[in-house]
Parts: structure tokens; sequence; C-alpha cells
């Protein structure tokens, strides 16, 4: 390869990298429910509400109540069935927003689905407006920022570690990301990260129990209906876990409640905050930048 070529590639990679990220880092403030769930502000075609900032939605999901004060929502001829971690299928028709804005953070065209669902917020935003942005959650100080290159560097300086991310892209309408931990230092599970779930969270397939050495009739259970489908549900095993850790062993857990729930349609899923006080999401370099 010559050496014009090499240059010109180096060139190409370093600008495209920084149309991923803003001019300059934008901060939104936040508030923590008491159960550990981020509340944003954010406005959709200039209508404001309240949020759930949530890692684990996949896609944007407004209120019917919310959506019936926005002018200007499209409905489209598209429609998505997702599902529930624990296995219900929801279909929603499929709207695009002329705008949605966080802060001084603004998307256009966004896709959101609308649900006719008695919620306390407006709706969810998912990781779909950030899927070329890095964004950072600092639980400390109750700020979301959305990184610039010069403060993505400084994150980087500033790191305690990084964890490598996978992410689950569906025709960029739903969006979402994992990793692998090590649980109970007998298991390698690749477990969704999901800020929506709240802090404490800890939930897997019942079918680790057994490699486990979980016995499900001696440990605590219950039956709990589906909201959206009350014919349906699933039964859910609660017990102690000895620890689990990422797979490099940089933060772990030890001696925390953990949910195994019979039907859960992944390995495992659970809250973001046991990762650390401050957490970089990078969804074009799949990776956390952590900070303890």
């Amino acid at each position: 390869m010559s050496k014009f070529i090499a240059t010109f590639l180096i060139l190409l990679t370093t600008l495209t990298y920084s149309q991923k990220t803003v001019s300059k880092q934008i901060t939104i403030p936040f508030t923590l429910s008491p159960n550990g769930h981020i509340i944003i502000p954010a406005t959709i075609n200039g209508i404001e509400g309240q949020f759930i900032f949530d890692t684990g939605a996949g896609m944007n999901l407004l209120t019917k109540k919310f959506a019936d004060q926005i002018k200007d929502l499209k409905k489209t001829d598209h429609f998505y069935t997702g599902h529930r971690a624990t296995g219900e299928a929801l279909q929603s028709d499929l709207w695009k927003a002329k705008s949605l804005k966080i802060g001084d953070f603004m998307v256009k065209n966004e896709t959101v689905a609308v649900y006719d669902i008695d919620f306390p917020v407006a709706g969810l935003i998912s990781l779909t407006p950030f899927k070329n942005k890095p964004i950072t959650i600092d639980f400390e100080n109750k700020i979301l920022s959305i990184e610039s290159e010069e403060s993505l560097k400084k994150r980087e300086t500033d790191k305690d570690f990084e964890m490598p991310i996978q992410i689950t892209n569906n025709r960029e309408i739903e969006i979402s990301i994992s990793t692998r931990i090590e649980l109970d230092n007998k298991l390698k599970l690749d477990v969704g990260l999901d800020s929506g779930a709240g802090f404490g969270v800890y939930r897997f397939n019942s079918r680790y129990m057994k490699n486990l050495g979980i016995d499900s009739t001696q440990v605590k259970h219950k039956f709990i209906a589906s909201p959206f489908k009350p014919d349906e549900g699933n039964s859910y095993y609660r017990t102690k876990v000895s620890r689990m850790s990422d797979v490099n062993g940089n933060t772990s857990v030890k001696n925390f409640t953990a949910t195994f729930i019979d039907g859960l349609i992944h390995e495992g899923i659970m809250g973001i905050n046991w990762i650390g006080q401050r957490i970089t999401i990078d969804i074009p370099g799949k990776r956390l930048i952590v900070v303890k």
C-alpha cells in the first residue's frame, strides 16, 4: 500500500469517527426515581414530556396519552413486533417524529412506537438516537452527557477500565446492548444491559439454576401474570448468588439477590449501576468506558 493511500485511509477513518460525535459536549441533568430509573426531559415535535432513559427498551416509546398531544406525528405503513424480556410479543405501528430533542441535542425524523398504556411518564427514550453518539451516564452527579470528540478523549484518559459490549441493531428501529459476565465462577453468560430495570435488578433464565446447584423447589417463587397479556405469565424464583463479575474481573457484585425466570428470552438481563458510577456507552466503539 502506498504511503499516500495509507495516509488517506487514516484521514478518512478520523473524519468518519468525528462525525459520530457532536462538536461540543452536551449535558442534560436527570433525576433518579426511588428504584433507580433515569428520568430525562425531552421534546417530541416541540411537545415536552418526562421520559425514562432506557437502554433496554430497544426502541423509543410514547404513551398514547402523550402522543395525542403532538402535532405532525406521521404514521408510517410499517409496524414492529417486539418482545418483552419475559417473552410476550407486543406489536405496534411505527410513527415518524419530525424532531426529538434532549437538551441541546436533536435528531430529526426519529422512529417511535405509540402504545396505549397507563404509564407515569410520557414514554421511553432508547439508545436509537445515540447509535452514532457516545453518551455518558453519571450517576453521582445525575448528568447525562452526549460526548464530543474532545470530551470522549477525556473520558478515555479518566477511565478505570473498559468493558466490551455487543450491539443488537434491528433495522435501525430497535437497538440494545449486552456484555459477557461470569456468574458464580461457573457460567459465562451474555446479558442485556438495561438501565430501565432500575438498581439492584439481576435476572437470569431459569435454565441456569441447575448449573448453579439451585433447587427450584427450595427457593422463594411465584407466578406473575403479564401486565400486557393477563392470560400469560412466568414463574419467578428468587435466591442469593455469591458473585457476578465482568469477564475481565474489573468490577463485581457479591452476595446479591438474583431472580431466575422461566421463559426469559435472554441468558440474563440486568440494570447497569453495578458496573460503575460513570458509564460511557460508546456504540460505535462497541465498549463501555467506566469510572468505578
